[in-house]
C-alpha cells in the first residue's frame, strides 16, 4: 500500500510538472506572438541608454553613455559617447565599427562573440524573438500592465560568449527598458534605456557604416 502511495505521489508529481511546462510554453509562445504582432508595423526606434560593464579582473564597474538606433527588420547603430567614442554598425553584411583608434568589418560568416551578441542584441530589440531559440533557451519571467521581462539561457554547447541575457519591456511591447547581459566568469553588462522615440524618420546613410 505505502509502495502505491509513493507511487501515485510521484506520478501527480510528474503530472503536475508536464502541466507547468506546458503552460509556461503556452505563455512563451502567446507573448512572443504579442511582441512579434506590436513590432509589425514598428519601422524605426531611437532611444538614449546608460551602460555599465562589470570586468571581472577590474574593481569597478565601467560606465558608459550612448545612443542606439534600430530600423527594422535588421539594421542597428550603436553609438557609444566619449571617452568611448565608439560606434558599432550591425547588418545583413555583417558588423562595422569605428573608433578613435581604427575602424573595421566583419562578414555575417565570421565566428565573433562581439557580432553575436550584436546580432542577438538587435533581434531583441526589433526581430523576431523566436528566430533566437536556434541558439537560446527563453522563458518569460513577467507579463503583466507593467510590461514584460523575457530570460534566454544559451544552448549546450556554448562555451564563451553570451552566457545569459534578460530583456525588460515597456507595457506597449516596442519599447525597451532594461537589458542585462552575462558573459559568465563574472562579466556581465547592464543597460538602461531612456525614452524612445518610435518611427523617426532616419537617413539611410545614417544605418550604415562609411568604409
Amino acid at each position: 500500500m505505502r509502495l502505491a502511495r509513493r507511487s501515485f505521489v510521484a506520478g501527480s508529481a510528474a503530472a503536475l510538472l508536464d502541466v507547468g511546462r506546458a503552460t509556461a510554453a503556452d505563455d512563451l509562445a502567446e507573448l512572443l506572438r504579442r511582441i512579434g504582432a506590436a513590432r509589425a508595423a514598428m519601422r524605426s526606434l531611437r532611444c538614449p541608454f546608460r551602460q555599465s560593464r562589470t570586468i571581472s579582473v577590474l574593481a569597478t564597474a565601467v560606465e558608459s553613455r550612448g545612443t542606439m538606433t534600430l530600423v527594422r527588420p535588421d539594421r542597428l547603430r550603436w553609438d557609444l559617447l566619449p571617452p568611448d567614442n565608439v560606434t558599432f554598425w550591425v547588418g545583413p553584411e555583417g558588423l562595422a565599427y569605428r573608433s578613435a583608434h581604427g575602424h573595421g568589418a566583419m562578414q555575417p560568416s565570421t565566428r565573433s562573440d562581439l557580432m553575436a551578441g550584436l546580432q542577438d542584441l538587435r533581434t531583441l530589440l526589433g526581430g523576431d524573438l523566436a528566430s533566437l531559440r536556434a541558439r537560446w533557451t527563453l522563458r518569460a519571467l513577467r507579463d503583466d500592465s507593467t510590461g514584460a521581462e523575457v530570460e534566454a539561457l544559451a544552448r549546450p554547447p556554448a562555451t564563451a560568449g553570451l552566457r545569459e541575457i534578460r530583456f525588460g519591456l515597456a507595457p506597449d511591447l516596442l519599447r525597451p527598458r532594461r537589458a542585462s547581459l552575462v558573459q559568465g566568469a563574472g562579466d556581465a553588462t547592464d543597460i538602461e534605456f531612456g525614452e524612445a522615440t518610435l518611427d523617426a524618420p532616419v537617413d539611410d546613410a545614417f544605418m550604415r557604416p562609411p568604409l
